[in-house]
């Protein structure tokens, strides 16, 4: 009987846990679907608000990339006291200083860019798939959010049948008990007073179980309520309470594989990475060239106490007004400086090449490894549900035998072994199944939420 309790508590090793999350607005009802604990999870899941302000981030550089693309515009104005100066005093020497107005003066700079071999439209290309990636990224949170949320549910659904099983096997167990107890008390010439230790050492065991999985079963729906975001309460349950198979059946493996290097938010990732390296290489290279421009100069500036002389070989900085416009390169030689940024963007290009290379190598495993666990489940849910059946069939005759006298305790005890044993790898097939089913969903980028 000791192996129904160790089937048991292993059993319930198995069960992952996990979970975080902020605070919702509290709702009236505590027993929720599968579907509106995914849907609390998505809203208030951190990981993917975080992923949205790097979108953010990226629209923000590809906006700065877009207005390079137009004229950088300085303005620049002053106001100061200014010294006296009359125009019949141009030719003395010895002129006093008076301090005695005061002046202004505007100075404008326009540049408007015309060539820079590829810069800003590099630049721009990198922040446009820039945002594709960090919008893949949203992708990939949701997807985890997802696949993490329906591993919690069923789970704690596996847990809450595996109470539900050692209840079973402790009524039985207990009805024997009972039974035993009786003969001895009339002095039944079949009572056997080991018998009734050896109930009472299962019942004991039994007892101590339950309280473990019924400690871990409020541990579990904690990290799931922690997992959606809402306060937690002893009234929290999910609605469901029998573990069944999966009613969807998956398509053929060759759709999950051609989606999965398709739709998979890292090859997205990859994808718009890779590109977004080959225009930052081109925005680096145009280093190597002059950058051309067109540029506006003007300025004006004027004193209450000084004269304007008109003499273009004479320049007054308290009172003039000028304006130009003219063509203008920039060229900047560095030494190798502008090679070796070339040369550090070029090997994280190469790298991103390689993970790619690698991700569409690893990612058909893990979609096959999902799948096959499907198929594996899906076997087993069928050879188990027939075993367990029989066993539980095997325990009610075996029981109903004892309480005849025609049978012994360890019948019984046998017989609950191998209902514990089969019943329980029934309900670890059934959640096999339901998680190789998310898993492969998951592996191939498919959000089960919309599927």
């Amino acid at each position: 009987m000791i192996v129904v309790i160790v089937i048991l508590f292993l059993a319930f090793i198995y069960v992952p846990l996990a979970g975080n999350a902020k605070q919702p607005e509290p709702q009236s009802s505590y027993s929720f679907t599968l579907h509106q604990c995914i849907d609390y999870a998505l809203r208030f899941s951190p990981e993917i608000s975080e992923a949205f302000f790097e979108v953010d981030k990226y629209k923000a550089k590809m906006l700065q990339a877009d207005s390079a693309n137009y004229p950088q515009i300085e303005i620049v104005g002053i106001t100061s006291l200014s010294p006296e100066a009359k125009e019949e005093d141009f030719l003395r020497t010895d002129v006093p200083l008076k301090i005695n107005g005061v002046f202004g003066s505007l100075d404008l700079n326009l540049i408007q860019p015309l060539y820079t071999y590829g810069k800003i439209s590099g630049y721009r290309k990198a922040a446009v798939e820039g945002v594709k990636v960090a919008t893949a990224e949203t992708t990939k949170k949701r997807l985890e959010v997802v696949l993490r949320t329906t591993e919690l549910y069923y789970n704690l659904l596996f847990a809450k049948e595996l109470r539900n099983l050692i209840l079973e096997i402790r009524e039985q167990l207990s009805k024997s008990l009972e039974k035993t107890q009786r003969q001895l008390e009339i002095g039944s010439p079949w009572a056997d007073e080991i018998n009734l230790y050896k109930f009472k050492a299962f019942l004991g065991e039994a007892d101590k179980n339950l309280y473990e999985i019924e400690k871990n079963l409020s541990f579990l729906k904690q990290a799931l309520m922690t997992s959606m975001g809402i306060p937690t309460r002893e009234d929290f349950d999910i609605i469901d309470n029998i573990l069944t198979p999966e009613e969807k059946l998956p398509d053929s493996i060759q759709f999950y594989l051609s989606n999965a290097l398709q739709m998979r938010p890292e090859i997205v990732q990859l994808d718009g990475g890779i590109k977004a390296y080959q225009s930052l290489i081109e925005a680096e290279k145009s280093n190597f060239y002059p950058q051309f421009f067109l540029g506006l100069k003007a300025s004006l500036a004027g004193a209450t106490n000084r004269d304007k002389i008109k003499n273009p070989y004479i320049s007054d900085h308290f009172n003039r007004s000028y304006a130009a416009v003219f063509l203008g390169l920039k060229w900047s030689i560095d030494f190798g400086l502008t090679k070796g940024k070339v040369k550090e963007v070029e090997s994280e290009y190469a790298k991103l090449k390689e993970k790619k290379r690698f991700a569409e190598e690893a990612i058909p495993l893990e979609v096959k490894k999902a799948y096959l666990d499907f198929e594996e489940a899906q076997k087993s849910i069928n050879t188990l549900q027939e075993a367990f059946t029989n066993a539980k069939k095997w325990l009610v005759s075996a029981v109903a035998n004892y309480d005849l006298g025609v049978g012994e305790a360890k019948d019984v005890a046998d017989a609950a072994s191998l209902y514990a044993l089969t019943k329980t790898n029934y309900l670890k097939s059934l959640l096999n199944q339901r998680l190789a089913y998310a898993k492969l969903l998951y592996s191939a980028g498919i959000d089960a939420t919309k599927k």
